[in-house]
């Protein structure tokens, strides 16, 4: 069960967790540099966003404060998976419920390379299936004496049809919003 009823409540989650390891950290976030990450063109964001906004686009280097917003997110990310895996799924059910929609804190988490549990596990298992299945189909074929030789470009042909499928279906799941959260206040 999702703990967070909408987007704002996972948003401030994530904010409150990014807050206190800069503090951990002893980094100091300005006002404006801690607001930046309610930031949103779509969804809900503080009522004094444009005023935020227009500060730090005038006072603030983008790629500098990305960067240490990254790192944050990064270090607080694994102290976390390491200290206690079900506040790191708590986490990634507060990135998931901003996944349906458009948060520049998205950004930055991206940028930290912070990954669900057991998704490099995925990963290796589904690169073993996609092996075996191919070394299998190869075996058939040479005991049943189809010519292997025309099948080489084949085999890359089908690797790389498997990859731009997978990705394209991450992107979709990613970027589509199969729901909008409408209470937002």
């Amino acid at each position: 069960m999702n703990p967070f009823h909408n987007a704002r409540e996972a948003k401030e989650f994530l904010i409150s967790k990014i807050s206190e390891e800069a503090q951990r950290e002893g980094i100091t976030l300005s006002e404006t540099e801690r607001k930046m990450l309610y930031f949103s063109e779509t969804a809900w964001t503080l009522p004094d966003m444009d005023t935020v906004s227009d500060e730090f686009d005038s006072a603030y280097n983008q790629r500098d404060y990305e960067k240490k917003i990254s790192r944050l997110i990064r270090k607080a990310g694994k102290r976390v998976r390491r200290g206690s895996p079900s506040e790191y799924d708590t986490w990634w059910q507060a990135i998931r419920c901003l996944e349906q929609e458009d948060h520049y804190i998205l950004v930055m988490i991206r940028q930290s390379g912070l990954r669900p549990r057991g998704d490099l596990l995925k990963l290796w298992g589904t690169g073993v299936v996609v092996t075996t299945v191919l070394v299998l189909s190869i075996a058939f074929a040479v005991d049943h004496g189809i010519d292997v030789d025309k099948w080489r470009g084949s085999a890359g042909v089908f690797i790389c049809v498997a990859v731009i499928v997978y990705q394209f279906i991450r992107f979709r799941r990613r970027t589509h919003p199969s729901h909008r959260d409408t209470n937002e206040s």
